[in-house]
């Protein structure tokens, strides 16, 4: 039986972007309940997510479709969902199918989190405030 680890960090940003982790296979069996988390992270107006592949070997249509099918969404409400640390493999099968349009690819979390923009701190704030 295929088997899913989801963890959800929300800490040390000043972004307001969260990152999922995500370990196992990603199918028919467990991509409900990634939808779930971040289906929560989007009631809650968390639309900035990086998801960590770096634990996942496998997703199949139906994990790629919970990506696909939240894009139009989340940008609507000026966010993004951005992946980071997918196995060759798993980058393999992305680029296959040409999600690489659609969906931004980092190496690293901080890259993917950098793929945001620059911080929104409240000195920035003040700044542009006082133009």
């Amino acid at each position: 039986m295929d088997k899913i680890k989801i963890s959800l960090s929300e800490n040390g940003h000043d972004r307001d972007i969260s990152e999922v982790r995500v370990d196992g296979v990603i199918d028919t069996l467990t991509a409900s309940q990634l939808e779930e988390v971040i289906d929560s992270l989007f009631k809650r107006n968390r639309h900035k997510v990086v998801i960590d592949l770096a634990g996942v070997d496998y997703i199949s249509s139906a994990g790629w479709g919970i990506f696909i099918s939240h894009i139009r969404d989340v940008r609507s409400h000026g966010g993004d969902i951005k992946l980071a640390n997918m196995t060759p493999d798993v980058y393999e099968i992305f680029e296959l199918l040409e999600f690489d349009n659609v969906l931004q690819s980092f190496s690293s979390i901080d890259k993917a989190i950098n793929g945001f923009g620059p911080p929104h701190t409240s000195a920035a704030k003040k700044k542009r405030k006082g133009r």
